[in-house]
């Protein structure tokens, strides 16, 4: 049923949430990201980009024409987001 269902490490969109981070989950997390073509990952303050080898439809037209003062989509995590998300915590 889905309430059984435990996600792995690499579906969290904050790392830094891990009870464990070490090198180990950590390449493990960013390799099951990869595969699911989450190129960014946060871990706190730190946001891990991986070059995803093809394009993505990650910046389109939509996204260019969304303007500064419109909020972002709450897709985990993209650059300004991750940008306006550790600015609001300063």
């Amino acid at each position: 049923s889905m309430g059984d269902h435990r996600p792995s490490p690499g579906e969290s969109g904050d790392l830094a949430v891990l009870a464990e981070l070490d090198e180990t989950v950590l390449l493990g997390c960013l390799q099951e990201r990869f595969l699911r073509q989450q190129i960014y990952t946060d871990i706190g303050d730190i946001l891990i980009a991986m070059n995803p080898f093809q394009p993505l439809p990650l910046y389109g037209r939509e996204v260019s024409l969304r303007g500064p003062r419109q909020p972002l989509p709450a897709v985990p995590p993209q650059p300004l987001h991750h940008l306006f998300t550790v600015a609001s915590r300063q």
